[in-house]
């Protein structure tokens, strides 16, 4: 065997992503087959298009690069308004911007800057550069 197959179930919920592992299967055919014994069991009967099965190589690293946290500040684009962006959430408690579609509204913090925020009722805020 120089592979597998795992199968889950994922689908967005509200604000988060709600993913079930169903089980890991020596072939592609033997996922399949469960996805046909589950699709009509409550829950996944109402979301039979979300199941998703992936090949893994085995002894290979299937991630090779580290990886970031990501959230959503606040920032202040050119009308003086709060436009929320895309943050990386850095080790020092920083955020970095990472906004690569609408840079040009944004006014003091943009695309790449590293700022510091307040917490304002659960709601980050860029308030300086760090």
């Amino acid at each position: 065997m120089k592979s597998v197959y795992i199968l889950q179930h994922s689908y967005e919920l509200e604000d988060a992503e709600e993913t079930k592992l169903i089980g890991v299967y020596t072939s592609k055919s033997h996922a399949e087959s469960a996805i046909e014994r589950l699709k009509t069991k409550p829950g996944f009967c109402n979301k039979p298009e979300d199941f998703t099965i992936d090949e893994y190589i085995l002894n290979q690293d299937s991630w090779e690069e580290g990886f970031s946290t990501m959230t959503t500040i606040q920032v202040k684009n050119k009308d003086n308004e709060w436009q929320s962006v895309e943050a990386e959430i850095m080790n020092d408690g920083n955020y970095q911007i990472i906004e690569l579609y609408q840079n040009e509204l944004l006014d003091q913090f943009k695309h790449l800057d590293i700022v510091k925020c307040e917490n304002r009722n659960g709601i980050l805020y860029a308030i300086k550069k760090a």
